[in-house]
């Protein structure tokens, strides 16, 4: 399979995961993460959720690839425009 098709099944993955965690739950909030793992030379995309008044916390891998600038922008982009949640940045450099 060439690299194209590749990143844009990834992507279409992605997105798909997304669209199953992301349920539109009522008194529920929802927010992206994604993760500059170095310690497993990846990046992760994860969608957290939180009903209100509750201290439980559930997150969801909806993505993770091999750390590549190029494929990261590409999954980030076409996130941002799939989705209008609010996206935290982690890096495990820095954390």
């Amino acid at each position: 399979m060439d690299k194209e098709t590749e990143l844009r099944l990834g992507i279409q993955s992605m997105l798909s995961q997304y669209d199953h965690y992301f349920t539109r739950a009522p008194h529920t909030r929802y927010w992206l993460v994604v993760v500059d793992n170095h310690f497993e030379d990846c990046y992760s995309f994860f969608i957290y959720m939180q009903r209100f008044k509750a201290k439980l916390i559930k997150s969801y891998e909806i993505a993770c690839f091999k750390r590549d600038k190029g494929q990261y922008e590409h999954f980030l982009s076409s996130l941002k425009q799939h989705s209008n949640l609010s996206i935290e940045y982690r890096d495990t450099n820095h954390s």
